[in-house]
C-alpha cells in the first residue's frame, strides 16, 4: 500500500505528550467533518496515539527531532501516514510479545504492536531519506 501525497490534513507533531492531545483533537475533528464513522475514528485515534507516543518514548531519546501526521478520508476509508526522523524502526517487522504478558506487565512493550496490527486494515512501513514512514488504512468492519 502506498499513499499518494496527502494534502487533506498535515500536522507537525511536537515530540511532547501534552502537544499530542491537541493534534489528536485536530485529527478527530478532521475525520468527523469528513464523514468518518465513529467506530473507524476510534480505531484511528487509538493507533495514532500509540504510534505517536512510541515516537516520543523511543525515537526522540535516540535523536528524533520531528514527526508529521498526514491524514486523508475518502470512500469511507481513513488513510494515515506518520513520519519521523528517528532511527530506522519497522513496527510491522518487530516481534510481537505475548499479549497476556504485555497486559500484565510481565514483559516490556509489545502492546502497541498488537494495537497496530489488530485495529488497522492495512499497514506499510518504508524508510527513505532518513525518515520512517508508517502508512495505515482504516475502514468500516462488518458487525
Amino acid at each position: 500500500m502506498s499513499l499518494a501525497p496527502l494534502d487533506d490534513l498535515r500536522l507537525a507533531l511536537a515530540l511532547d505528550a501534552r502537544a499530542l492531545a491537541t493534534a489528536q483533537q485536530q485529527l478527530s475533528r478532521f475525520l468527523a467533518a469528513a464523514g468518518c464513522a465513529s467506530d473507524v475514528r476510534f480505531r484511528v485515534e487509538l493507533v495514532v496515539e500509540e504510534v505517536a507516543m512510541n515516537v516520543i518514548r523511543h525515537a526522540q531519546p535516540r535523536g528524533a527531532t520531528q514527526a508529521m501526521l498526514h491524514a486523508q478520508f475518502a470512500d469511507g476509508q481513513a488513510r494515515i501516514a506518520i513520519e519521523d526522523d528517528g532511527p530506522a524502526f519497522d513496527p510491522l517487522a518487530a516481534p510481537v510479545r505475548s499479549l497476556a504478558a504485555a497486559l500484565t506487565g510481565h514483559q516490556e512493550g509489545g502492546f502497541g504492536l498488537h494495537l497496530i496490527r489488530r485495529h488497522s486494515d492495512a499497514a506499510h512501513y518504508a524508510r527513505s531519506a532518513a525518515l520512517n514512514r508508517l502508512e495505515l488504512a482504516f475502514g468500516p468492519r462488518p458487525a
